[in-house]
């Protein structure tokens, strides 16, 4: 387990304590509070850390810099000294500070100020009217005396409260504690356990590894074994819990753990009205909150306050008492056709931990509602038990689509095989969901092998997926659209979301939205665990607008259903809209926002292989633009990956890297490359994506650069006129395209536009308007970061340096000897000396580090 990870969750709060702290910006002292374990003392310590003058945010393992931390790196700091003070110890040690009369500022940190004697505080309070010296003082809330929320009344101190950790948030910390390895799953139990108090989890965790629940699963994720973490501080906690509590309160409290979140009609029937109120006096039950429910029977439920007493008690009820809660439970239920879905898969496996058998029918739709709603070791749970008891055509495709849906391919094989041995009569039902499972292993021959076995119908659907996932678009257009087209297909929205795929790289965003307007229309019957099912509407959705030119509207969509789909347990779906929205942030120039949803570890990932590789092409792509990433980040070589439906982007990826190298030949080959593919093809926007990108990288253009390009939308368009202008020096275009991406919310793109404007401008003897193009430039960077790519670097000096010349100074920046530099260019030394002496000279740079801060102002 680390020692210490990451602070997460708290950007808003370290913003607020920071100012507090700054003389010029706040009273000049802080009141933490907050309840017992919410990380009031570590979050003290992060402020403590941050006002050290030897302080500078360090980046996460992973290479993407945690939302805190660019917090407090975008923070003014006025360092100071600090003094960490026990409660015993303040009364002597600030009346020292009153006799002394020091005029030198100093930070007094007091954790558990709320036991303070009325001297201490006192003591403090004259200290605090002085106004020199700062007070960081941290209380459990409802805990601190009167005198010290007086100070914060009297603002003397800024009242910064800590709550639990949000459910993202909280996942992030369960995944750091065990170094990003525990698998996605089992972070989310863990984060539901804990309820976003930071102490009870890292106990949880504590706990789990000295029971041995964690272990290590296939390859490099580990897992949470079924069962409850236990240990002597979380025991003490449940027996205090429950202490007071009555034998009909204790049993009431463990029906409502089997059956959370429990319909207060129901619970009404087998608990007296005494013993509820009972719980509810004693904190122990609690109504979810209403909104969002679909009915007045929704809001009525009830489940155990804390979800780690709800674990515990569920996980103590003996066997035999439960078959006895099961019989009173469902007793007291409704009839089955009139039961909410949700009911019967609780119902169900209620049944299977009292070792009784369902009835199939409900194990199947069980297992189908849990498709549904992502939630595959459920449905896997259940399609097992039904395959098990009673096998059919029905729970061998339910098992296997759970098996998909979890990314157990060999399981999935293994399956397969022996259902051809044991039950041949059902296995032509799974051909459909193992050619798929070929497709997203990056297994395209048997995926072809597999779809000449299906009719027609299924093998025209197979082929489109097939077509897209190997990047010819057109041909996935024409097979997708005819199958879109056959109203009795249950494969149209698959269908209709490959040919929005498609029409966005053929540069057609608009049709693509069109075809999204009639897809939210569109019912036919779902098919969960599907590469492209109806789970992905709005992450095309988001794609069609980026290709649209409508940025912000892409990242809000993708925001709103990211957190939507985070607040409950769907492996797999978070993270591909997650991958949606950093590529959103992306292309809006906030790269660093971005790279945290580029970053798939087994606690954040698909386990399908195309979004695997559209992750790391992303991220590579977002570090070579970082500035700090730059010198200090360890490249992904991205040797292995195949073209496939992501070949611009991967040629995209490598030439930048190959680009930084100062391989300019390799980079400029690679553009070229792949926009012949994507013109042959017909893939429009993926032709302007190269386009743009060897303008961004200042390489020679693509022959086909002047040719006429059918694109729908001025964002697109914009892009190819910029890549023209740059080519061309043409001065008015570029100021158009520029206001085009400016306006479409693509930031790094329109500073960088800018950015070559201004050089043109100072080159054509225009300083006025290349210093009001610099200007603009820099105002869009004020969003975009500490990014530094080449069109940015010397913005705003007045020199013009050769492509050459940036090259060899970007090289010498990142510390490369001149004999480095001149084997990868493949010159002499000496020329590149001469070179950059020339550079210096021009820029004004003494030295190495000189020329770096340059580069990067």
């Amino acid at each position: 387990m680390a020692d210490r990870v990451d602070l997460v969750g708290r950007d808003r709060e370290l913003c607020l304590a920071l100012r507090a702290l700054h003389p010029s910006t706040g009273p000049g002292g802080v009141l933490i509070v907050g309840a017992p374990g919410v990380g009031k003392s570590r979050f003290g310590e992060e402020i403590v850390a941050a006002l050290s003058p030897s302080a500078e945010p360090a980046g996460s393992p992973g290479g993407a810099y945690t939302s805190a931390e660019a917090a407090l790196a975008a923070m003014p700091r006025q360092t100071s000294h600090v003094e960490r003070l026990s409660p015993g110890a303040v009364l002597s040690a600030v009346q020292r500070l009153l006799r002394s009369g020091s005029r030198r500022p100093r930070t007094l940190w007091i954790d558990d100020a709320h036991v303070l004697s009325p001297e201490s505080v006192a003591s403090l309070r004259e200290l605090a009217h002085q106004r020199h010296d700062r007070l960081l003082l941290a209380v459990n809330v409802d805990e601190a005396p009167a005198q010290l929320n007086s100070l914060w009344k009297d603002q003397h101190l800024a009242r910064v409260e800590l709550g639990p950790l949000d459910v993202l948030s909280t996942r992030r910390l369960a995944s750091s504690l065990l170094g990003h390895r525990l698998n996605q799953p089992s972070v989310v139990r863990l984060a539901t356990m804990s309820a976003g108090n930071p102490l009870l989890l890292r106990e949880l965790v504590r706990a789990a590894l000295a029971q041995n629940l964690i272990v290590q699963d296939a390859g490099p994720a580990w897992r949470l074994n079924h069962g409850v973490p236990s240990s002597t501080a979380l025991r003490e906690l449940v027996i205090r819990r429950l202490a007071r509590l009555s034998e009909d309160g204790r049993q009431a409290l463990e029906l409502v753990a089997l059956a959370e979140p429990a319909p207060l009609h129901v619970l009404e029937k087998v608990v007296r009205a005494e013993t509820l109120l009972e719980l509810e006096d004693e904190g122990l039950l609690h109504v979810p909150d209403p909104r969002g429910l679909q009915s007045e029977r929704d809001r009525a439920s009830v489940a155990v306050a804390h979800p780690y007493l709800g674990h515990v008690l569920r996980q103590g009820v003996a066997p035999l008492r439960r078959r006895h809660y099961l019989r009173l439970w469902t007793a007291a239920l409704p009839e089955p056709d009139v039961q909410r879905p949700v009911d019967r898969v609780r119902l169900v496996q209620w049944h299977l931990d009292a070792g009784e058998v369902p009835e199939q029918s409900g194990l199947l739709d069980s297992a189908e509602h849990a498709l549904r709603n992502h939630d595959a070791p459920t449905a896997g749970r259940l399609a097992a038990a039904a395959w098990d008891t009673r096998p059919s055509a029905r729970a061998a495709e339910l098992n296997a689509r759970a098996m998909f849906a979890g990314a157990g391919f060999d399981e999935l094989h293994d399956f397969v095989a022996k259902v051809w041995l044991d039950h041949p009569e059902y296995a032509a039902r799974l051909v459909p969901v193992q050619a798929r499972a070929f497709l997203v292993e990056g297994r395209h021959a048997e995926a072809d092998r597999l779809a000449r076995e299906l009719p027609t119908g299924q093998r025209t659907a197979l082929t489109a997926m097939t077509a897209f996932f190997r990047g010819r678009f057109s041909d996935a257009l024409h097979h997708a659209q005819g199958v879109h087209r056959d109203s009795g297909s249950p494969y149209r929205m698959e269908a209709g979301l490959l040919a929005m795929g498609a029409l966005c790289h053929l540069g057609r965003p608009h049709d693509a939205l069109e075809l999204y307007a009639h897809l939210r229309e569109l019912t036919v019957p779902d098919q969960p665990a599907l590469p492209v099912g109806r789970d992905s509407l709005e992450e095309m959705h988001a794609f069609a607008l980026i290709h649209a030119g409508r940025l912000d509207e892409a990242e809000s969509t993708m925001l709103g259903e990211y957190r939507r789909v985070t607040q409950g347990s769907g492996a797999r779906v978070d993270a591909q809209r997650g991958l949606a929205l950093g590529i959103a942030l992306y292309e809006r120039g906030r790269i660093r926002d971005a790279l945290p949803y580029l970053s798939f570890t087994p606690a954040y990932q698909v386990g399908w292989r195309p979004w695997h590789v559209k992750a790391r092409i992303q991220r590579a792509l977002s570090l070579t633009c970082l500035s700090s990433s730059v010198h200090n980040r360890p490249e992904d070589p991205l040797d292995d990956l195949e073209e496939g439906c992501f070949g611009t982007e991967l040629a995209v990826a490598r030439a930048w890297q190959a680009h930084r190298q100062g391989d300019q030949e390799r980079a400029t080959a690679m553009l070229h490359a792949a926009g012949d593919a994507a013109l042959e093809d017909g893939a429009c926007a993926d032709a302007v994506t190269v386009f743009h990108e060897l303008a961004r990288l200042g390489l020679p253009a693509h022959p086909a650069l002047a040719q006429d390009i059918p694109l729908q939308g001025s964002y697109l368009r914009s892009r190819l006129r910029l890549a023209r202008a740059v080519h061309s020096g043409d001065v008015k275009l570029l100021g158009q395209a520029c206001r085009v991406l400016a306006d479409s919310g693509a930031a790094l793109y329109a500073a960088e536009g800018y950015a070559e404007l201004a050089r043109l401008q100072r080159r054509s003897g225009r300083d006025r308007a290349a210093t009001a193009s610099t200007a603009q430039a820099r105002a869009l960077l004020a969003h975009c970061g500490d990014v530094a790519t080449p069109p940015l670097h010397f913005l705003g000096e007045s020199v013009a340096l050769s492509p050459r010349e940036r090259t060899v100074a970007r090289l010498a920046a990142q510390g490369l000897t001149d004999k480095e530099i001149a084997s990868r260019l493949v010159v002499s030394p000496r020329t590149v000396s001469n070179t950059l002496y020339r550079v210096y000279q021009k820029v004004g740079a003494s030295d190495r580090r000189h020329l770096r801060r340059l580069l990067s102002a």
